[in-house]
């Protein structure tokens, strides 16, 4: 937070002093260099008229870019716009044309020498002469790990530790974006879970888990574990024959992977009332479980 302030702190300087004059990259360089070595927020000027050039970048930007990213830009403008993400691009253009908004902080991913995209946070302030845009000025920060934690927090909370699959958070999320969609839902229980927890221990009852979850994200990317032994199969992207020939699909595969499982499926045009969907799905399985008590495969 302290590097913030100060790059925050030696970003108003090279405004004020760039809206005086404009002067020249060496005389910019000279006065502020002490400041810019110091911290690793990048700071620039970058010039918009008459021609594009940057008045000054700081030397932090080889830090996170590669070595020689300063001087290169000095010398060639175009780099800059060359190493922006092609989806960010636009956002460049609009930034030092003044075509957008710079009360809130920008988003944008820039590439590095070894080919790598990585994320930037920027506060920038436009620069005006005689009512029209001439530089822009920011401080940019490398929030690439800060990012990567959050997406890593994220996939936590909404994953199942063990299997890998979509948690029951995740589950009650997605239910909560459904309603008057078409859904379909498949409910799978695991029939000798306790059995072979009881008999085998906790570790083998936790490969059976497991392998299960891979097997089912092999059928599909919509898979939750929203209990010890019961999974489920929930997704608004299937008709009802496309959702049938899935379930057939889940028996065939345990079957052949000596899984003793019960498979229950229910699907609706206009989703109202997700309870009785699942109502419906958990009925259908518990119909296979009694059917399948007598002839059961056990799980290896």
């Amino acid at each position: 937070m302290e590097q913030f302030w100060l790059g925050l702190l030696v970003g108003l300087i090279l405004v004020l002093v760039a809206q005086k004059t404009l002067q020249s990259r060496k005389e910019v360089d000279g006065a502020f260099a002490h400041f810019g070595n110091h911290v690793k927020d990048v700071i620039y000027i970058f010039e918009v008229k008459p021609t594009f050039r940057f008045r000054y970048i700081s030397p932090s930007l080889d830090l996170y870019l590669g070595e020689g990213v300063v001087a290169e830009n000095y010398e060639n403008p175009d780099d800059c716009f060359r190493r922006i993400h092609p989806d960010d691009y636009q956002l460049l253009m609009n930034k030092v044309s003044g075509k957008m908004s710079y009360d809130e902080a920008i988003s944008q991913r820039w590439r590095t020498n070894d080919g790598r995209y990585l994320r930037f946070e920027e506060y920038t302030t436009p620069i005006y002469k005689n009512g029209e845009i001439v530089a822009v000025q920011g401080i940019i920060r490398n929030v690439e790990a800060a990012v990567m934690k959050r997406e890593e927090l994220e996939y936590v909370s909404r994953h199942d530790e063990l299997t890998g699959v979509l948690n029951r958070r995740a589950f009650n999320e997605t239910i909560d974006r459904l309603s008057f969609k078409k859904v379909g839902l498949i409910v799978i229980d695991l029939n000798d879970l306790k059995k072979i927890n009881d008999h085998q221990g906790h570790s083998a009852g936790d490969q059976l888990l497991q392998k299960t979850g891979l097997l089912l994200q092999g059928l599909s990317e919509n898979v939750y574990r929203i209990g010890g032994d019961e999974f489920v199969v929930l997704t608004d992207q299937l008709q009802q024959d496309e959702l049938l020939d899935l379930t057939v699909s889940i028996r065939s595969m345990f079957e052949s992977n000596y899984i003793s499982a019960a498979v229950g499926a229910a699907w609706e045009e206009q989703l109202n009332d997700f309870k009785k969907l699942y109502d419906q799905a958990d009925q259908n399985m518990y119909k296979q479980k009694n059917r399948s008590k007598t002839n059961r495969h056990v799980p290896c």
